[in-house]
């Protein structure tokens, strides 16, 4: 019987591989960060608009709706009056044109018509 010690062999690692594991690694430890940040961004808006991390819910609202259609229209029917508009002395929207804009404001909000 021999006594002859032997040694251990260590594999020697090419140092792309273990580049690439740190790379690798920290790409991980960051999503990992990014997910934690998120889902607290989310239970906070969600404790915030009263909904809950289980699902998505559609607000409600009581509040009438304020841009219909009806003031879409005016809006791109004034835009193409400005742009078409030829240098006169007449005003686009005269007195009359904002007392009536003034009631329709009013009738949405509720309240009783001034004058």
């Amino acid at each position: 019987m021999g006594t002859k010690a032997e040694t251990i062999g260590v594999s020697t690692r090419p140092a792309g591989f273990t580049i690439w594991t740190a790379a690798v690694s920290a790409l991980a430890v960051a999503a990992l960060i990014m997910s934690a940040v998120a889902l607290t961004m989310t239970a906070r808006d969600g404790a915030a608009t009263g909904g809950t991390l289980g699902g998505i819910h559609e607000a409600t609202s009581t509040v009438p709706q304020v841009w219909d259609a009806a003031k879409l229209e005016a809006m791109e029917a004034r835009m193409l009056a400005e742009s078409a508009r030829i240098e006169e002395s007449t005003p686009t929207w005269d007195a009359d044109k904002l007392e009536a804009m003034e009631a329709r404001m009013d009738a949405l909000e509720g309240r009783a018509p001034a004058g």
